[in-house]
């Protein structure tokens, strides 16, 4: 087996690869799933002191140049990350 393991920011990983920010990292047990499925790392979505629901649709639009995300960094606060 190769080894892939790395070093990011000082942060020892058993392979580069990480699960980017969406929907797969909403939870802790879907976070974890991703990471005992060989994911080096997980990445989370936006946490905030306090709760925001973020933007209402659309958005997601398309421009001449490719595509423009606002979603408005919807979280569940902290205390409730933290569960």
């Amino acid at each position: 087996m190769v080894d892939l393991r790395t070093e990011i920011a000082g942060v020892a990983l058993r392979n580069p690869t990480m699960l980017a920010s969406g929907f797969l990292d909403e939870t802790g047990g879907s976070m974890a799933r991703v990471y005992q499925a060989g994911a080096g790392a997980v990445v989370t979505k936006s946490v905030g002191p306090q709760p925001r629901e973020g933007y209402p649709n659309p958005t997601i639009v398309e421009l001449d140049a490719g595509l423009l995300n606002a979603v408005g960094l919807p979280n569940p606060g902290v205390i409730e990350y933290e569960h």
